[in-house]
C-alpha cells in the first residue's frame, strides 16, 4: 500500500474520531455550498453571457393594432377625424386646446410613418408622445424634469449593444437620435406655449366680444359696389330697412317696367336688320331736312338784315 493512501486513511480516521457521526450529515450541505460559491466566483469569461429578452413597455398602450392599421391607410387630411375619436375630442374644430393637441398627435403620427417605423415602433412612439404631453398637462413637470423623463423612457425602448432584436420591437440608436431631435423641435422648443395652453385660462370676453357697426343708408336705389352681391329684395329688407308697403310698390313698378321692356323686345323681334336700317335712314333723312330748312330760314333773315343796313348807308 502506497504512502499516499495511508495518509488519506489516517486523515479520514482522524476526522471520524474528532467529529461525531451524527454531525456529518449537517456538515455535508455546508461543504457543497462552499463548492458552489467557488464555482460562481469564477470569472464570467468562462461561461457565455445570456441576455434576457425584454418586452417593450410602451407597445399598444395608447393605440391598438386595429386602430393603427386603419390610420396607416388614410391620407394626412383624413387622419385627423379618427385620431380625434381616439382622443375623445368632440369640439376640436371650435376648441383651441383640443385643436392644438390634435395637431400635435397628427404631426407625430405622420412623422413616424415617414420614418418607416415598424408597427410596434409606431405604437411605441405614439405612447411616448402621450406620456411626454401628459407630463405637462397633468403632472405639471418643468422642462428639465420632462427631459429626464424622456431620457428614462428612451433607455427602456432602445435596444442595447448586446441585444439582437430583428423583429423591430425596439428602436435602434439612430432611430432614438431622430426621435429625440423631433421631440426637441416639435415640443421642447415650445414648452412655455404648451404650459400656457394647459395651465392658463384665455380671456372669454375677447372671444365673446360684440362689435356694433353703423350702416349708412344710401340715397341711390342701387347697391354700392360692396353690396352688389346681394339681391334687391335682401338689400331693401335688411340694409335699407324700408317699410313693407314701399317695398311692395317698388317691386310692382319694377315688374311693370320689365313687362314693358319685354313687350318692346317682342315687337322688335319681327323685324330684320335691313328693316331696321331702312327705318334709321328715314329717321335720319327727316332730321336732316328739318335742319336744312332751319338753316335756310336763318340765312334769309340775315340776308334781309344786311340789305336794309346797306340801303341805309347808301342814302
Amino acid at each position: 500500500m502506497s504512502a499516499h493512501r495511508v495518509k488519506s486513511r489516517i486523515g479520514r480516521s482522524r476526522l471520524d474520531s474528532t467529529v461525531p457521526r451524527g454531525s456529518l450529515s449537517a456538515i455535508s450541505p455546508l461543504l457543497s455550498r462552499k463548492v458552489s460559491d467557488k464555482i460562481l466566483a469564477q470569472p464570467p469569461s468562462v461561461e457565455k453571457v445570456n441576455v434576457k429578452e425584454r418586452e417593450n413597455p410602451l407597445a399598444w398602450k395608447f393605440i391598438s393594432f386595429s386602430q393603427l392599421s386603419e390610420l396607416l391607410q388614410l391620407t394626412v387630411d383624413e387622419v385627423q377625424k379618427p385620431l380625434a375619436e381616439i382622443l375623445q375630442f368632440k369640439s376640436y374644430q371650435s376648441c383651441l386646446k383640443e385643436g392644438i393637441v390634435l395637431d400635435y398627435y397628427v404631426s407625430g403620427f405622420w412623422w413616424s410613418k415617414e420614418q418607416n417605423f415598424t408597427m410596434l415602433q409606431k405604437s411605441t412612439f405614439m405612447t411616448l408622445l402621450k406620456i411626454i404631453l401628459e407630463n405637462i398637462s397633468e403632472k405639471h413637470l418643468p422642462l428639465l424634469d420632462n427631459l429626464k423623463e424622456l431620457k428614462k423612457i428612451m433607455a427602456d425602448v432602445v435596444q442595447t449593444s448586446l441585444e439582437k432584436n430583428e423583429s423591430g420591437e425596439f428602436f435602434t440608436v439612430d432611430q432614438a437620435k431622430a426621435i429625440i431631435s423631433y421631440m426637441k423641435i416639435s415640443l421642447f422648443q415650445h414648452y412655455k406655449l404648451y404650459e400656457f395652453l394647459f395651465h392658463q385660462t384665455p380671456d372669454i370676453d375677447i372671444l365673446d366680444g360684440k362689435l356694433e357697426v353703423e350702416i349708412i343708408q344710401s340715397a341711390s336705389p342701387f347697391p354700392s359696389p360692396l353690396e352688389e352681391s346681394l339681391t334687391w329684395d335682401i338689400y331693401s329688407s335688411y340694409v335699407l330697412m324700408q317699410p313693407p308697403e314701399e317695398l311692395e310698390v317698388e317691386v310692382e313698378e319694377k315688374a311693370e317696367e320689365s313687362e314693358e321692356i319685354t313687350a318692346v323686345v317682342d315687337v322688335l323681334a319681327n323685324y330684320t336688320i335691313d328693316d331696321v336700317k331702312s327705318v334709321l335712314d328715314e329717321v335720319a333723312g327727316e332730321a336732316l331736312r328739318n335742319v336744312q330748312t332751319e338753316v335756310i330760314e336763318k340765312l334769309q333773315k340775315q340776308e334781309e338784315a344786311y340789305s336794309t343796313r346797306i340801303s341805309k348807308l347808301i342814302k
